[in-house]
């Protein structure tokens, strides 16, 4: 099987794979762009309240620390609708799974592999993610743990490569709440908080295999600011370099910058380099997304051999990628439109915020009713 009760996740897999995964997709858009030199505000808004949303996941694992998300749903709204919502955030995991998917087939296909269709470059990751299920959640665990390491290595110097070809410039962060605070928090809630934050909804299925469920709080949380402060430096970046109204119309504006990089006519054309390290981001977002799309149907299903769920789920991601838009720009409306609101704030924000209300009300009345009984 994928994943079983003796599986654990030590700290620095689970710090990693945060880490990798908070990074993914979300370095290749322009994070609150609406906000123009504020954007990196917006997002910071935006962490804190994705710490925050991750507390009530966390908080939910806390009162059921054996069982993955949707396992205790049925626990806390019975076996009928449990299972219903249970099977609802499966296919949101496949869903969102295949969005991810396609941000990277449509960014491979524009940079690199401009002859090659999405439906190939679609098959070509998914086999890369279902080599990484096949091998298991502690072998891709210590792979991020290696990874986290290259890709940190990778944007300190790139950071120190924009110093030193003196592309940065301040000024273009100036002047700060220029049009006042509306436009930084309606770019922070809830497109910033539901993308990339919210998504950590996803890890609600892991943490029942933390080495230590201390971990949730004393590693997850930390992972999370640690990625949320590097996407706000790269934010600050993109606008010192590019200026705002460039990040703006820029498809992927930290390709644009990094493109600028020219030192002695020798270090340049570094963004095929910073390509390669997103699509390795996206890769770990991507198998996390499948690996608990995985999970949440064996366990839902009663199947013994998750393993077996592997092609299906990996077929219909693919496909759901292709399919679910006719062009880049109708796929960029979608996710930025349509989404967020009727899919991300009621199935991470929500739904989650609401369960935890019924769980905890639930357990002070059984813990009532026991000291009644005595």
């Amino acid at each position: 099987m994928l994943m079983n009760r003796k599986l654990s996740i030590g700290a620095y897999q689970f710090f990693s794979i945060i880490f990798l995964f908070e990074m993914g997709s979300a370095t290749l858009v322009g994070l609150a762009s609406g906000a123009m030199q504020d954007a990196w505000i917006s997002v910071l808004i935006a962490l804190v309240t994705g710490c925050l949303l991750f507390c009530v996941y966390i908080k939910l694992f806390d009162l059921y620390p054996e069982l993955p998300f949707t396992r205790y749903i049925e626990s806390i709204l019975g076996k009928f609708a449990g299972k219903l919502l249970a099977m609802v955030y499966i296919l949101y995991f496949i869903y969102i799974g295949a969005r991810v998917l396609r941000d990277f087939e449509e960014l491979l296909v524009i940079t690199l592999y401009n002859a090659s269709s999405l439906f190939s470059i679609g098959i070509l990751f998914m086999f890369l993610c279902m080599y990484a299920v096949f091998k298991g959640f502690e072998v891709f665990g210590r792979v991020c743990e290696f990874l986290f390491f290259v890709i940190i290595f990778i944007i300190v110097s790139i950071i120190g490569f924009e110093v030193i070809a003196g592309l940065i410039k301040s000024d273009n962060l100036r002047p700060v709440l220029e049009t006042g605070w509306k436009t930084v928090i309606k770019e922070a809630y809830p497109l910033t908080v539901t993308f990339p934050f919210g998504e950590m909804i996803v890890f609600t299925m892991i943490l029942p295999y933390l080495k230590k469920p201390d971990y949730a709080w004393k590693v997850g949380i930390p992972g999370l600011m640690f990625a949320g402060l590097l996407l706000t430096v790269v934010t600050m970046l993109n606008i010192c370099i590019l200026g705002a109204n460039t990040v703006v119309r820029a498809t992927y504006p930290i390709l644009t910058a990094i493109s600028y990089i020219n030192i002695a006519d020798f270090i340049q054309r570094l963004d095929s380099v910073v390509v390669i390290v997103i699509v390795v981001g996206g890769f770990i977002k991507i198998t996390v997304f499948f690996f608990c799309a995985i999970i949440g149907a064996a366990d839902l299903f009663k199947v013994k051999q998750s393993d077996t769920l592997t092609y299906p789920i990996a077929v219909i991601i693919v496909i759901c990628s292709v399919w679910m838009a006719p062009d880049y720009l109708e796929h960029y409306k979608e996710g930025f439109d349509i989404v967020p609101y009727y899919l991300h704030i009621p199935l991470q924000i929500v739904i989650p915020t609401v369960l935890l209300v019924i769980a905890v009300i639930q357990k002070k009345a059984k813990t009532k009713t026991k000291e009644n009984a005595e």
